[in-house]
C-alpha cells in the first residue's frame, strides 16, 4: 500500500491495524489532524514500513521491535518524542533506519547496531552518547544536529558546528569566510564569470554527511531510493547539451535525493548574503509520449525559511535540459548558511523510470553584500542615540520651563513669585 503525492489527510486510521498480511506500507506527507503510531500492532508481515512526514506524535512502541521482517524504517520528520525504544535491538534484518528530525531523547541504544544495517540516520534530534564504534562497519551515518559522539567516524569538528544550526547554542568559529561555490554532484570548475566552484563528485551513501578540504561547506543526505535498493544513486548526469546558457557544463551533473538533502555554508562572517541555486531537468523528458508525463516537484528552505514551494524546474525554465537560476537573500547571523532541498511527497515517482523524483540541484553560489554591524559600532551607535535623547530631554525640560514662566506671568507682565504670606509682586 502507498499512499504518497495525493491530498490525503490525516490521521492514519485505527482500523490499517486490520493490515497484518501487509508487507509494504508507505505513507507520506499528511496534513491536517496528527496520528500516531497506535494502529501498528500485529503487522509482523512488513518488509518496509515508510511513515515519513506523517504528522505523528506520541513515543515509539516497542511492539515495533518484534516486527523483525523489517528491512527499511522510515519514521523521520514528524513530532516523536521519548527515547529509541530498547526493543529494536530485536531487528536482526534492518538495513535501512531513518529517525531524523524529531525530539526524540536519550542515549542510542547499543545493540540496536547489527552488521545487516547499512545506514542511520538520526540527525536532528536531541539525542547524545557516544556511536557504539562496531559502528564502523555501517556503510552510511548522519547524526547532523544532535550531540552523539561519531567516534571520528564523521568529521568531529564539522559536527559540532553544526549543532548550532538550530539556533541553540553559539557557533565557536569566529567566521572568516565571505562566499562559498559548489558544483553539486561534479568536479570542480571555473565560470566564464570567473567562479571557482569546488569539487562535490564525493559518493553519498543513503545517510551521510561530507566535508569540503578547506571545511569552507558540507553535504548531508538523508534517504534512500527504495524501489532500485541496489542501484542507488544520489548524482544525476547527462551528456546533453543545456541550453538557455553559456556554461553548459555546469547543469550536465546535479545532486539528487529521494528525501532530504542540505548543504551548510562554513566559517561564514555574519551578514546578508545573495545565494544564486542553479538548476536544469536533466532526467525528465518534454516528448510528447509517456515519458513527458514526469512531474519532478519539490520545496527549498534557506535559513529555515520556506523560498520555493512545489518547485518545477522543468515547468519554470521551459523545458527539460534548460538552464535556471533562482536569486535569493539571506542573513547569516550564526556564521553557519543552511540550504535544504526537500521532497514533500508530491509529483510522479516512476516516470521516465523507476524513482524519478526527489531534489535536484546543479550548482550552488552564496556570496556576501553586506556585512554585519559589529559589537564596537553597535556600542556607539547605541552612544550617540543615548545622547540625542538626553539633549532632546533636556531642551524639552528647558521649554517647558520658559513656557510655564510665561504663564505665570499677571496681566500687566510682571513675574509672581509666591511665598508662605502675601505680598505684593515685584517689579
Amino acid at each position: 500500500m502507498r499512499l504518497q503525492g495525493t491530498s490525503v489527510e490525516g490521521p492514519i486510521p485505527s482500523s490499517f491495524s486490520a493490515l497484518t498480511k501487509l508487507e509494504d506500507l508507505r505513507i507520506g506527507d499528511l496534513r491536517g489532524e496528527a496520528s500516531s503510531l497506535d494502529f501498528l500492532d500485529s503487522q509482523t508481515s512488513l518488509s518496509t514500513l515508510s511513515l515519513r512526514n506523517c504528522r505523528l506524535s506520541g513515543q515509539i512502541p516497542e511492539r515495533i521491535g518484534k516486527f523483525t521482517n523489517l528491512k527499511y524504517l522510515d519514521l523521520s520528520f514528524n513530532k516523536l518524542t521519548g527515547q529509541i525504544p530498547t526493543s529494536f535491538r530485536g531487528f536482526s534484518s534492518l538495513q535501512f533506519l531513518y529517525l531524523g528530525n524529531n525530539n526524540l531523547s536519550g542515549e542510542l541504544p547499543e545493540d540496536i547496531i547489527t552488521p545487516e544495517l547499512i545506514a542511520l540516520d538520526v540527525s536532528f534530534n536531541p539525542l547524545s552518547g557516544n556511536l557504539p564504534t562496531q559502528f564502523a562497519k555501517t556503510k552510511s551515518i548522519n547524526v547532523v544536529g544532535t550531540s552523539i559522539n561519531a567516534n571520528g567516524l564523521q568529521d568531529n569538528k564539522v559536527s559540532g558546528m553544526l549543532n548550532c544550526i538550530q539556533g541553540k547554542t553559539k557557533c565557536k568559529n569566529k567566521g572568516s569566510s565571505t562566499s562559498f561555490s559548489i558544483k553539486c554532484g561534479g568536479t570542480a570548475q571555473k565560470s566564464a564569470s570567473g567562479i571557482e566552484f569546488d569539487d562535490d563528485s564525493e559518493a553519498l551513501g543513503a545517510a551521510a554527511l561530507y566535508t569540503s578540504t578547506d571545511e569552507q561547506w558540507a553535504v548531508s543526505n538523508a534517504g534512500n531510493f527504495i524501489s532500485i535498493p541496489k542501484g542507488n544513486r544520489y548524482v544525476a548526469m547527462t551528456d546533453s547539451q543545456i541550453t538557455e546558457t553559456l556554461e553548459s557544463e555546469l547543469y550536465k551533473t546535479s545532486r539528487i535525493s529521494p528525501s532530504s538533502l542540505r548543504y551548510y555554508g562554513l566559517n561564514l562572517k555574519n551578514g546578508k548574503y545573495s545565494v544564486e541555486l542553479h538548476f536544469a531537468e536533466i532526467e525528465m523528458e518534454d516528448s510528447s509520449s509517456w515519458k513527458g508525463l514526469g512531474r519532478r516537484l519539490f520545496d527549498v528552505y534557506i535559513q529555515g525559511e520556506k523560498v520555493l514551494e512545489d518547485f518545477n524546474i522543468q515547468k519554470e525554465a521551459g523545458g527539460s535540459k534548460k538552464a535556471l537560476v533562482k536569486t535569493f537573500e539571506a542573513n547569516v547571523t550564526n556564521a553557519i548558511m543552511e540550504i535544504h532541498f526537500f521532497w514533500a511527497g508530491k509529483g510522479t515517482c516512476c516516470i521516465p523510470y523507476q524513482s524519478t523524483y526527489g531534489p535536484l540541484v546543479s550548482a550552488i553560489h552564496a556570496s556576501q553584500v553586506s556585512e554585519a554591524a559589529d559589537a564596537s559600532s553597535s556600542r556607539k551607535r547605541v552612544g550617540r542615540i543615548a545622547g540625542i535623547v538626553i539633549g532632546a530631554v533636556a531642551g524639552v525640560v528647558i521649554l517647558s520651563s520658559v513656557f510655564y514662566l510665561w504663564w505665570k506671568k499677571d496681566p500687566q507682565g510682571h513675574m509672581r513669585i509666591f511665598t508662605d504670606s502675601p505680598r505684593k509682586p515685584l517689579k
